[in-house]
């Protein structure tokens, strides 16, 4: 190796090299984990399997994966945490914490021996020894140069000849494009679900599938911002996966990011790839989070909070065990009013839709969210019957998620135009639309027939929620809402008593565990003005029930 004295030129990324220790020293806070770095060593993409750290602006990457590149071996003493790399002709020794090192030359048989004071001094970092590679480069007799354009640190041994770059010009395909084309479709069919690059031929292009892998939600982006072709024969492809702004309205769903490009073949054989804005740790952190609450949220319809307390007991630890804390359990069991879980029925929880993640401390989240509640028809039609608030305590606990608190909030109105009436002394809310403002309720009493040789008062609560708009003179359709006993409605089901003179009972709208609430039959019998509306109305299950203690 043709060898030449020690350069001093600046550049923007310092490099490192890492070696494995078991002495520990101090470490400068500034580090961050960075993956968007490459490095290229005599025209060949060099890939490593940790991720760069940045320190005080200085890109700190491993080397041993590619010292043999280098021409250069190293030797280290765990002990005293001391570096040595060398080849037939130089030794550079170095230590961790120590911003100096010592080289010594072989020039023709006699040894030179200097000291050189470092920039950046080696460290450690989980284990892990960091050098300057730029320095040890650069006295092992490489050239080492920064692209910025690339990203890349590009290190090449003199004489080495460097292929010249060139922009490839190239196109998105869109997705229709892709359904009409048979082997696009199986190309991107296959393989859009998973993190990498897929290409065919077809003619004179290269097709090329860009795939970001699985992300928890909606709203993310992949982009191509460039196609270079880095030494002949081999194209880079440059991705920018954009993640959803901070408080952005999303899908909660899986989704799969991905684009496709297509660009002339010409001489291209060889395709390499990378993406800046993959998520990082914290990132991958609360996406772990996000999936594990939407799970938690999938089991929800499996637990009736109204089934005996034996059946709630082993329901709550079948499909709550795995995500809840033995303790939080406990006290669900002893009061299921501040459990989430099913309430009738119909509509049933059937999801949890994340809406914020927020880090309190390590390894500890608050997520809120809604519990979103659908009936037959939103299964069927689309849409949702109802929203109601969960903020969640998420620790992780040996090595696993575990929900260790949780607070039910308040239903949403079905929109941000919508009114609520809440009846706290029997537990439920009915949403009406923005018309009904300033609505009025009316109390009074049903009364029952006993159906039996008994002769019993049987009675009860009805409200009436009228429109506001109605006088004495010009009447319009109320909306009534019986309220039973959960004795009282059994016994009505089963025949002991009838309400009114219509052979038809009363219709549930929804209950909790100690009332049941009921449109009377033939509530509209008279066809008031308005009638036509509170049909709409109660077609949207607007009824939602809650416990009171």
């Amino acid at each position: 190796m043709n060898m030449k004295k020690i350069k001093k030129a600046a550049v923007i990324g310092m490099c490192c090299t890492i070696i494995s220790t078991s002495t520990v020293f101090a470490v400068s806070n500034n580090l961050n984990v960075n993956s968007d770095i490459k490095i290229q060593i005599n025209n060949e993409w060099v890939q490593v399997s940790l991720n760069p750290i940045i320190e005080n602006d200085r890109t700190l990457v491993p080397i041993l994966e590619f010292m043999n590149k280098l021409g250069a071996k190293v030797e280290s003493d765990l002990k005293a945490g001391t570096i040595k790399i060398y080849t037939d002709e130089i030794t550079i020794e170095l230590a961790a914490g120590k911003n100096s090192a010592k080289i010594i030359k072989n020039d023709g048989g006699s040894l030179k021996e200097e000291t050189i004071n470092l920039e950046i001094s080696p460290k450690i970092v989980d284990e892990k020894v960091y050098v300057p590679l730029r320095f040890a480069a650069e006295t092992l007799g490489f050239d080492v140069q920064w692209d910025n354009s690339l990203r890349a640190v590009i290190i090449k041994e003199e004489g080495v000849i460097v292929g010249v770059e060139r922009p490839v010009e190239f196109e998105t395909v869109d997705r229709q494009t892709i359904d009409d084309n048979e082997l696009l479709s199986n190309l991107y069919n296959k393989n859009h679900m998973t993190k990498g690059i897929f290409s065919i031929i077809d003619g004179d292009y290269i097709y090329v599938l860009v795939s970001a892998g699985e992300r928890p939600t909606g709203g993310y982006n992949l982009e191509v911002d460039s196609i270079t072709e880095v030494t002949p024969g081999t194209a880079y492809i440059h991705a920018t996966l954009n993640s959803p702004a901070d408080g952005s309205v999303v899908t909660q769903v899986l989704t799969y990011p991905n684009v496709m490009v297509k660009f002339n073949k010409g001489n291209i054989q060889n395709i390499q790839w990378d993406m800046s804005g993959d998520i990082n740790q914290d990132e991958a952190e609360k996406n772990e989070v996000i999936k594990f609450v939407q799970g938690f949220g999938g089991q929800l319809k499996m637990v009736s909070l109204l089934a005996p307390e034996d059946i709630l007991k082993e329901t709550m630890n079948e499909y709550y065990g795995d995500y809840v804390s033995a303790e939080l359990i406990e006290r669900w069991l002893a009061d299921p009013v501040t459990a989430p879980g099913k309430l009738t029925s119909s509509p049933w929880p059937g999801r949890i839709d994340v809406l914020t993640v927020e880090k309190t401390a390590e390894n500890k989240y608050v997520v809120k969210g809604n519990i979103v509640e659908f009936t037959g028809v939103e299964m069927v039609e689309g849409g949702i019957a109802a929203k109601r608030e969960i903020t969640l305590n998420v620790n992780e606990i040996d090595d696993k998620w575990v929900i260790v608190e949780a607070k039910l909030g308040e239903y949403a109105a079905d929109n941000e135009a919508s009114v609520v009436y809440k009846n706290e002394e029997y537990g439920f809310n009915f949403t009406l639309p923005e018309s009904w403002k300033n609505y009025t309720i009316q109390n009074d009493m049903w009364k029952g027939t006993s159906l039996t040789e008994e002769n019993k008062d049987i009675s009860g609560p009805i409200v009436y929620i009228r429109h506001p708009e109605w006088t004495k003179d010009n009447p319009r359709q109320d909306i009534p809402v019986m309220i039973f006993k959960t004795e009282q409605w059994n016994a009505l089901t089963n025949e002991e008593f009838s309400v009114g003179a219509a052979p038809i009972s009363p219709s549930k709208l929804g209950e909790n565990s100690t009332y049941v609430f009921a449109l009377p039959a033939r509530y509209n019998y008279e066809f008031l003005k308005g009638f036509e509306e509170v049909e709409k109305i109660l077609e949207s299950n607007p009824l939602k029930a809650f416990e009171v203690k």
